[in-house]
């Protein structure tokens, strides 16, 4: 296949990815509003869920394969990509604002799942127990998140923009063109790269890994730029949070995993006390903090190449 014909393939890809996330925070905004709840409740559950699911896909595909260096590089390096590039440009596109209850709440659940992973991997093995555990954690995660929607409908006015069915129809139609669309750049890049005579090495470290965080990418730079910060920032603690409980879990339970290598792991811990500290301070992610993270984001990659 032609690098022309791949080269058009990433722009279909583009063109889904940025219409794809259009529609779903659209869908996700509208269907918070029918449900009674917050968007933010919305972008940690449903859109951040669905924009997970390469991540999933790709973690569990390589725990089937006993392939530990790929399954927990992938949950980790993601969780990293969804708080300094993804947040960071979010930021800078429009400073992002949360609730006060958001900190509190699921922001520390976000840093407990990080905090449980780094514990769990400290012997540098995940088994099975510490899978089953982190499963029972999200269910009583998504528990947690029923409740809340119980309680906003008894407690709040819904207000409807149009039928239910209509919404959810547009939030799974924007879901697959944003997977497509993230699965379509992905395959094109990586063979364009090979085509240019690109080190294997190098794709898996860009490509990649910051493929499978396309989805979330495209969506909270969209929310951002239409002023929906809470979904934009909702995806990214919601992704995380499901990396690490739902995808990592599932894949320990199949096979246990071993950590190589611990720096990678303590600087997403790092990163995600990180991201609580500055969004305590106002409770607003700045530009300028936003910048910071797109800095630090491009020293760890130099650092991976060194």
């Amino acid at each position: 296949m032609s690098i022309w014909l791949h080269l058009l393939l990433f722009l279909v890809g583009l063109v889904l990815l940025v219409k794809g996330s259009d529609y779903l925070v659209d869908g996700a905004s509208h269907l918070a509003m029918n449900l009674g709840v917050s968007s933010m409740v919305v972008g940690l559950t449903i859109v951040a869920y669905g924009t997970s699911l390469p991540e999933f896909a790709v973690s569990f595909a390589a725990s089937l394969g006993g392939m530990d260096d790929i399954a927990l590089g992938n949950i980790i390096g993601s969780n990293i990509a969804n708080i300094c590039l993804i947040l960071g440009l979010s930021a800078v596109i429009r400073p992002l604002k949360v609730h006060i209850s958001v900190v509190k709440k699921e922001m520390l659940i976000m840093l407990g799942a990080a905090l449980a992973m780094t514990f769990m991997l400290w012997d540098g093995e995940m088994d099975r127990i510490d899978g089953a555990i982190l499963l029972i954690g999200f269910a009583a995660y998504l528990t947690f998140f029923v409740h809340e929607v119980i309680k906003a409908n008894k407690s709040e006015a819904k207000h409807q923009h149009a039928p239910f069915w209509r919404n959810a129809l547009i939030i799974v139609g924007g879901l697959v063109a944003v997977s497509l669309g993230a699965r379509l750049l992905v395959d094109s890049s990586v063979s364009i790269a090979r085509q240019i005579e690109v080190s294997e090495y190098i794709i898996g470290l860009t490509v990649i890994a910051v493929g499978t965080s396309l989805p979330e990418l495209a969506t909270s730079a969209m929310a951002s730029y239409k002023n929906k910060g809470d979904i934009a920032v909702g995806n990214i603690i919601g992704s995380i949070s499901f990396n690490i409980l739902l995808v990592l879990g599932a894949c320990a339970v199949i096979l246990p995993l071993v950590l190589h290598t611990f720096f990678d792991l303590y600087l997403m811990c790092g990163v995600c006390a990180l991201i609580l500290g500055l969004f305590r301070t106002g409770l607003t992610l700045t530009r300028l903090e936003g910048v910071l993270l797109l800095i630090g984001y491009g020293a760890y990659m130099a650092y991976l190449f060194l």
